[in-house]
């Protein structure tokens, strides 16, 4: 009996450093570099890990959603993560597109959240006072998903590290373009982390009092021509009244205008022009 008690033992060791072994390989299945990708107060659904990650301090997201079969878009930027899931080999459990989005949606509701789709995959909250989106994607219809991604924005403003010297521009080009004014898609309303970029008009006015400027907004080629025409000039007038009402510029000083999808700097063909044609530009007088 003594002699079988040091095989056993052994094996009984052999055992657990197998079991020990097989649990940290399981738990380490996430992609190195993935480590720390997931929001701190998002957990994943079990027996998936982290295939990849896409994360970035500040990135200006877009999310299609539908609601009553209308697309519909909406743009926020801020704080952005990127993560994409796949279940694990050994998790026998099915989980389906549908079980999947209504995990989230459940998890969200719990924090007093809201889903702004008719599919429950685009989803807002408020978050530690963050101002937080969501959007779960996973593959239609699905009754055993392999995989499944999430996008989330933290909404703020962008740390500004490149600062446009306006008087330089303007005194160079007669103009400048600012691409920190912003609004959300189809509307005029500035929204706050355009503060940065007007408070630079702000004070290149306060420094050149004798200098008389027109406010130009510029569209990409989305939408109707006309449409974009009335949009970049409301845009436009909503700076005008800023730095009337907020920053005490005299409104003698300031004209504003739009010229729509008239003057882009790059091409509309991808998101990046785009992005680059939607602008405000401050033009001397």
């Amino acid at each position: 009996m003594k002699n079988l008690s040091k095989p056993l033992v052994a094996l009984k060791v052999l055992f657990a450093i197998f079991i020990f072994v097989t649990s940290l390989t399981a738990f380490a299945q996430d992609t190195p570099r993935c480590s720390n990708a997931e929001p701190t107060y998002i957990n994943r659904m079990p027996g998936f890990y982290i295939s990849d990650c896409k994360n970035s301090d500040y990135n200006d997201a877009e999310f299609v959603y539908y609601v009553q079969g209308k697309a519909l878009k909406i743009n926020k930027g801020g704080k952005y993560y990127d993560v994409s899931y796949r279940k694990s080999e050994s998790e026998t459990k099915k989980f389906s597109s549908a079980q999947i989005n209504q995990n989230y949606f459940n998890a969200v509701l719990e924090i007093k959240g809201t889903a702004l789709d008719d599919k429950k995959s685009l989803f807002s909250a408020s978050i530690d006072g963050k101002e937080v989106y969501l959007k779960v994607h996973t593959a239609a219809n699905s009754s055993d998903a392999s995989s499944y991604r999430i996008e989330v924005v933290e909404v703020a403003a962008m740390k500004q590290n490149i600062a446009i010297n306006l008087r330089e521009a303007i005194e160079r080009d007669g103009k400048a373009a600012l691409y920190g004014i912003l609004f959300d898609v189809g509307k005029s309303d500035i929204k706050p982390e355009s503060a940065e970029a007007l408070k630079q008009i702000t004070d290149y006015l306060n420094a050149n009092p004798t200098v008389n400027i027109i406010v130009v907004g510029h569209t990409d080629n989305t939408g109707t021509y006309a449409g974009n025409i009335t949009l970049s000039k409301t845009r436009a007038e909503s700076i005008k009244n800023y730095l009337i009402n907020t920053s005490k510029i005299a409104a003698s000083r300031l004209m504003a205008e739009g010229v729509g999808q008239l003057c882009p700097v790059t091409t509309n063909n991808t998101e990046d022009g785009r992005k680059q044609n939607r602008r405000v530009e401050i033009v001397k007088q």
